[in-house]
């Protein structure tokens, strides 16, 4: 059984998408786990995991826009590699414009507007500089994404007439690394949230990428019940964004497909995707 697809403009991708944390030594827990990420995942262990997505259905990657993403897909493709790339804008670099034209160049199939980048913009009433960053995403080629920490920003956008191809909502409202990578904030991850943001994305027109549905790479909730969870709220049109940390657990591409199979399939039903 294929895994189902959703439509992100112009691109089609698997409803289940691998999520790019991991790899780039992102826990949501401490530097020492975040060390184990970065000793696990050297060039060759993480082709071997995105060729195993791709064998099993997931051809998409999310990931940052930097310079070691880039590189390490540069590679994969190189070699015969397929999986599609949707680009998170890196706030570290100088501007989001140029975080934003590194992607479109180095092959991204689609960028988005980082969570607590647009969250901050939204907060300071900025929603002109988010249409600025869709345009100008657009005028490169790929379909451009906004995502949010804050489950009441995309109404907000919406209201203030900010449209875009797909929109991505974390489950928790996080303000710990502020999508810089060597930034180790304080995150609480409030289980209370996850309903509130599911009851967002339910009201959100574009196609929604669900992410941190397990609680960061480290898993705080357990596959199936978090699979579960979000399948009940999920529209046909929207998927869901999972990183696999799979050290101790080398099934465990294998086990989050057969998940998503067996609990967004029948959501799937009399989908036109």
């Amino acid at each position: 059984m294929p895994l189902p697809r959703i439509q992100l403009g112009s691109l089609s991708v698997s409803r289940l998408i691998l999520g790019g944390g991991p790899i780039c030594g992102i826990s949501h827990l401490d530097a020492a786990a975040n060390d184990r990420m970065l000793d696990w995942f050297t060039f060759d262990r993480t082709k071997r995991l995105l060729t195993e997505c791709e064998a099993r259905g997931i051809d998409t990657l999310l990931a940052r826009a930097d310079n070691f993403v880039a590189r390490l897909l540069r590679e994969y493709w190189n070699e015969g590699g397929r999986i599609q790339w949707i680009a998170q804008t890196a706030p570290e670099r100088r501007t989001v414009a140029e975080s934003v034209r590194m992607a479109a160049a180095r092959g991204a199939h689609a960028v988005y507007l980082q969570g607590e980048q647009a969250n901050a913009l939204g907060r300071e009433g900025r929603w002109s500089e988010i249409a600025d960053v869709v345009a100008l995403i657009r005028d490169l080629g790929v379909p451009a994404g906004v995502a949010s920490h804050d489950p009441a920003f995309h109404a907000e956008r919406a209201q203030q007439g900010v449209a875009c191809d797909f929109a991505l909502q974390c489950l928790y409202n996080l303000t710990g690394y502020r999508g810089r990578i060597h930034e180790q904030g304080h995150e609480s991850f409030n289980p209370a949230d996850r309903r509130v943001a599911l009851e967002a994305i339910s009201r959100i027109a574009e196609p929604v990428i669900a992410y941190k549905i397990l609680g960061s790479g480290l898993g705080r909730v357990p596959a199936g019940e978090a699979i579960a969870e979000v399948a009940e709220r999920l529209a046909p049109k929207d998927a869901v964004m999972i990183g696999m940390y799979n050290e101790a657990n080398p099934g465990m591409v294998a086990e989050n497909v057969s998940l998503v199979e067996k609990l967004l399939m029948p959501a799937q039903a009399g989908s036109e995707i």
